[in-house]
């Protein structure tokens, strides 16, 4: 189970921020130390109840909520207040993300943010990268149950970058998908790895870091809020460090906006000192950003994106890749972008 938080950083500011799984009736199914420090109630309090820390006249809209989430329905953030086990009223962001099913039915990710303060950055990566951690050595000893914590933690990891920048709609699983299409081109022998899944689906995790300020800004980025923004793959690196089973998955969070001239950021690598996996979704990222439609602008045909990317070759991107991507089957590509049109 994912969860986000942090002990106290500097000048006594908190970061809080949990993410917690429910079912359909609102039963807490996994709880940990986030959401504990969050709204009071302990692990062994929150199991098994409904909704511990919603008022109970705020149920009913609760519910409804997390069953458009769990039909898939798209979901803004939005503002609340809860309570915490003391009684005390808690403002919050609230958003939420269907996890699929598990032996417990249909589950939710709940992902709450404390917003009755202003955060700050470095505090939130330290201690989400903390928690994070803890989490996962706990899951280590529960050898028979890696496979699935591993992929529902992603997913929920996923699901949190997407509840935070809502606009990318579906970003995340079509470039997963065409990432995958492109791999088994180019790299044959490390699809299977489940670390190039994972980091196709976290490859933007850094951007839990940008403030929404910046992040959702209908208009131009200024210089400075272009460096913030740019400083979101070492932000991802830093979140998933030291995480046994994402030590690879990382080179794709920390180098997917490498160029293969060297002009690209955060290190300018260039050619073959990029990792194979970052240049191979370096290419599927674009053909996304150009055939999804945007608020500002339509998508433009695969075809085109094609072209573009083709002609870019040597520059921007692996030649191999490139000439990966031109010689895909287009019909199984176009079934991927056609769900961001």
């Amino acid at each position: 189970m994912l969860r986000l938080a942090a002990d106290v950083g500097p000048g006594g500011v908190v970061l809080e921020t949990a993410v917690c799984e429910l079912d359909m009736q609102g039963r807490v199914r996994r709880w940990g130390a986030a959401a504990q420090r969050v709204f009071g109630f302990s692990e062994a309090q929150a199991l098994g109840s409904v909704l511990p820390m919603v008022p109970y006249d705020l149920r009913d809209e609760t519910l409804e909520r997390l069953r458009d989430a769990a039909s898939g329905a798209s979901a803004d953030e939005h503002s609340t207040v809860w309570c915490r086990a003391d009684g005390e009223p808690l403002e919050l962001a609230v958003s939420m993300a269907h996890l699929g099913a598990n032996g417990n039915g249909p589950t939710v990710a709940l992902i709450a943010r404390d917003i009755s303060e202003r955060r700050l950055e470095q505090a939130q990566l330290e201690a989400y990268a903390k928690d994070v951690r803890a989490s996962f050595g706990r899951e280590l000893r529960r050898a028979h149950e890696l496979e699935r914590s591993y992929f529902h933690t992603v997913q929920a990891l996923a699901a949190a970058v997407e509840a935070k920048d809502g606009y990318t709609g579906a970003h995340i699983q079509r470039v997963h998908a065409i990432g995958l299409l492109l791999a088994r081109e180019v790299a044959p022998d490390q699809v299977a790895d489940p670390q190039l899944a994972y980091g196709f689906l976290l490859h933007d995790i850094g951007k839990l870091s940008v403030p929404d300020a910046v992040l959702k800004k209908p208009g131009p980025l200024t210089d400075t809020e272009w460096s913030l923004m740019r400083r979101h793959p070492e932000a991802g690196a830093r979140i998933l460090d030291a995480i046994p089973f994402l030590d690879r998955a990382v080179d794709v969070v920390l180098h997917h906006h490498e160029r293969w001239d060297g002009r690209g950021y955060p290190a300018r690598l260039q050619e073959d000192g990029i990792p194979l996996w970052a240049r191979i979704f370096s290419v599927a990222d674009t053909v996304d950003a150009i055939t999804s439609n945007r608020p500002y602008r339509r998508g433009r045909p695969l075809d085109e994106a094609i072209e573009e990317i083709v002609s870019r070759a040597g520059t921007q991107f692996d030649p191999d890749c490139a000439d990966a991507l031109a010689d895909l089957d287009h019909g199984a590509v176009r079934e991927v972008v056609a769900t961001g049109t």
